[in-house]
């Protein structure tokens, strides 16, 4: 299908829910059908994906969403990121959430304080910090022969200087897909729609989905080298996609210790 894709990413797989990724390319539209989605594109069989099957849904481009469709994703507590037409994030909706408010509590706590915005801004850089040297190290120790200067450098998911080793565009598509793993990640832990408006000025949902791209930039890095074929293109939108659903239990345990390290932080 090239990049005009939308579906589960191992849809037949059991016990789990699944990511859903909308194209929003030839007249792409979402509506809701009972318990469920129903995909609709010109000339082809509209797609159901269950509301139960799904975990977050990554909506790109220019997709017609039915308000019942999204006020059915928000009641179900699956958050929707809306992506431009390159893959960068536009904004989000969230649903409410089942889990306890003990981090919302402790940030509402914290923001109280006069230096509660540098303190938040201290653990960005503190865990951005530790990234950082792991990831060194762990090149070091794979002997990949990739210079890490540039990653070393980063600001924010723009790695300064990289020029042709991994394009700005690349990783503007990557933080989109990363926004999606970071907006499910705050869902569970306790954060919604509500919760997040009075958490103002912070921004969580992006501020994690940054740190959570040092999961994945060894792979991006070394992806192919020593095996003696081309690695995966990282322009092409499908890769990219594939190298984030086949990390998503690496990259869901490094923020689920990200937030544990957050809430450690807010008890200092």
């Amino acid at each position: 299908m090239g990049t005009e894709f939308h579906g589960l990413l191992d849809e037949y797989a059991e016990g789990s829910r699944k990511p859903l990724y909308l194209q929003g390319r030839s007249g792409l539209a979402v509506e809701l059908d009972g318990p469920a989605l129903r995909v609709r594109q010109p000339e082809r069989a509209a797609v159901f994906y269950p509301l139960a099957r799904l975990a977050r849904v990554l909506s790109k481009g220019g997709v017609r969403w039915t308000c019942d469709a999204l006020l059915a994703c928000a009641d179900a507590g699956i958050p929707v990121v809306f992506l431009d037409g390159d893959g960068g994030v536009r904004g989000y909706l969230f649903g409410p959430s089942a889990s306890d408010d003990d981090l919302y509590q402790r940030l509402r706590a914290y923001l109280r304080r006069a230096d509660g915005l540098d303190r938040y801004a201290d653990w960005r850089q503190e865990m951005g910090g530790r990234a950082r040297r792991a990831l060194a190290e762990q090149l070091r120790r794979a002997g990949a022969g990739v210079d890490s200067g540039p990653v070393l450098a980063w600001r924010g998911l723009t790695p300064a200087g990289a020029g042709a080793a991994l394009e700005a565009t690349v990783w503007r598509r990557l933080h989109g897909l990363l926004a999606g793993l970071s907006a499910q990640l705050l869902v569970e832990a306790g954060l919604n729609a509500e919760r997040l408006a009075h958490l103002e000025p912070l921004h969580l949902v992006d501020d994690v989905a940054e740190l959570l791209g040092w999961a994945l930039v060894a792979p991006l890095l070394t992806a192919g080298r020593g095996e003696g074929r081309p690695g995966p293109v990282w322009d092409d939108e499908r890769e990219l996609t594939a190298l984030v659903e086949a990390r998503r239990e690496e990259v869901f345990q490094f923020g689920r210790l990200l937030l544990g390290r957050l809430q450690q932080w807010l008890e200092i």
